[in-house]
């Protein structure tokens, strides 16, 4: 720009004086004029090159900018890219639990009682698609640690890591919650339709029964009719405890968590069959079965095998239990009269129902809404060497442990699946030629998962 301005300045000089003489004075005028318009465009030809490079300057400084976020951004999806790729799936975990308070008026005890029995906390994690661990933690009576609290206590009820190989077969190790009978595994206060559990599952089958082992698992169709699932453990098993208490059933038979009173190891199984009736909505029938040295010696064995089914259609389901346990026991405790064996089995009618036109007339009562009519009867023999009952001074029904008999009725509401409020009554009888003992009992409780 500057020179075409320049060139065009010095041929209009020039162009001047070819025209002809002029007065010296018009020419320096002319001049002088020149030079000023010549000085201006120099200054803004001198301006407009600062701007120029002050503009390159920002340019240069903005690609910069972008060029280190892009680079940012690269590196930031690169470690997504990474963590992602490191942890297969995404890892997660997720936390829940369940919460029940009961109300019990026991004619065995002088006093009627609230009893904030359970507060259990449950913990899910995914480490990949194919590694998880799950555990729940029990907090009975309000926890442990507190002069004023009674009956309480804190307790790791399982913990669990699973390997999930294939459908057919899985591995699992850890606090293992102990495959025998079906209740074991299902004993969940909100899962249950009546508030105390059966009595073989007290006092036969140790309900919560964990042990620390390893488990291999599984499930495979047979043909189009017929599903079978199976869960086998190899944990330190029941120990002798209960061979001091006769009449006391096996929950004192548990095992620690950290060490075998013995070298032998305890091997229990449940094979469940799932069969595809059309005649049934569902049907599934398993056999449990146990055997370990329980002695810390090493000489005596105890066997166990179990029964459960389950059947439904519409409305009605039909559950129940049987179990069975046999001691080995030498000469001398045979003659002294220490229980060789011990057994239990519950029968248990559900019939579920709602009036189709209470849905939606309260906030109460929704899709999920379902009252429950409940019927239990079930027996319990801890001692088959003898026929008594145990009636310990505090006694709660359930302790009435050698040759029991109950009968249950209850009615239960759940506004939605995992909320439940629980009625019951329950009639005691005792085996012949023992007196009658007034121990009946009316249960009420609130359950539910979180």
């Amino acid at each position: 720009m500057f020179k075409r301005n320049l060139l065009f300045t010095m041929g209009l000089a020039l162009l001047l004086t070819a025209a002809g003489p002029v007065h010296a004075q018009n020419v320096n005028e002319r001049l002088s004029r020149m030079e000023k318009e010549l000085k201006a465009l120099r200054q803004e030809n001198a301006s407009r090159a600062e701007r120029e490079t002050a503009l390159q300057t920002r340019i240069n400084e903005l690609e910069g900018q972008v060029g280190v976020q892009a680079d940012s951004l690269s590196n930031a999806i690169e470690s997504l890219d990474g963590i992602t790729a490191g942890a297969g799936a995404a890892s997660a975990l997720s936390v829940g639990g369940y919460f029940d308070i009961e109300f019990k008026s026991d004619d065995t005890k002088s006093n009627n009682t609230f009893d904030q029995h359970r507060f259990i906390l449950s913990f899910d994690g995914s480490m990949n698609e194919w590694i998880s661990f799950r555990a729940e933690l029990e907090i009975e009576g309000g926890g442990a640690e507190a002069s004023f609290l009674s009956g309480n206590e804190i307790v790791l009820e399982y913990g669990e890591l699973h390997f999930n190989f294939d459908e057919a077969i899985n591995l699992k190790a850890g606090a293992l919650l102990v495959p025998f009978g079906r209740f074991n595994a299902l004993h969940d206060a909100p899962l249950r339709d009546l508030t105390d559990r059966p009595l073989v599952d007290r006092r036969i089958v140790p309900t919560t029964w964990t042990d620390a082992g390893v488990g291999l698992y599984g499930a495979f169709n047979l043909g189009n009719s017929f599903r079978l699932d199976y869960d086998f453990v190899l944990i330190n098993g029941l120990d002798d405890d209960f061979s001091g208490t006769p009449g006391g059933g096996m929950r004192d038979s548990r095992n620690s968590f950290r060490s075998d009173n013995n070298d032998n190891k305890m091997f229990v199984g449940r094979v469940g069959l799932t069969p595809d009736f059309a005649f049934l909505d569902a049907l599934n029938v398993g056999v449990s079965f146990g055997w370990g040295k329980y002695d810390a010696s090493d000489t005596q064995a105890i066997s166990m095998f179990g029964l459960d089914w389950t059947a439904k259609k519409g409305p009605f389901e039909f559950i129940g239990e049987w179990a069975m346990i046999d001691l080995e026991r030498g000469a001398a405790q045979i003659a002294a009269g220490v229980p060789g064996g011990a057994d239990g089995w519950y029968i248990q009618g559900n019939y579920h129902f709602f009036p189709e036109s209470w849905r939606s007339a309260s906030k109460f009562f929704g899709d999920e809404s379902t009252f429950t009519l409940v019927a239990r009867y079930g027996t319990m023999d801890t001692d088959d060497s003898a026929t008594g009952i145990d009636r310990a001074a505090t006694a709660r029904g359930d302790a009435f442990r050698d040759d029991a008999q109950r009968f249950t009725l209850g009615l239960n509401f759940r506004p939605i699946e995992k909320t439940v409020f629980k009625i019951e009554y329950q009639w005691w009888f005792e085996a012949d030629g023992i007196a009658d003992a007034d121990n009946d009992r009316f249960v009420m409780s609130f359950a539910t998962f979180f």
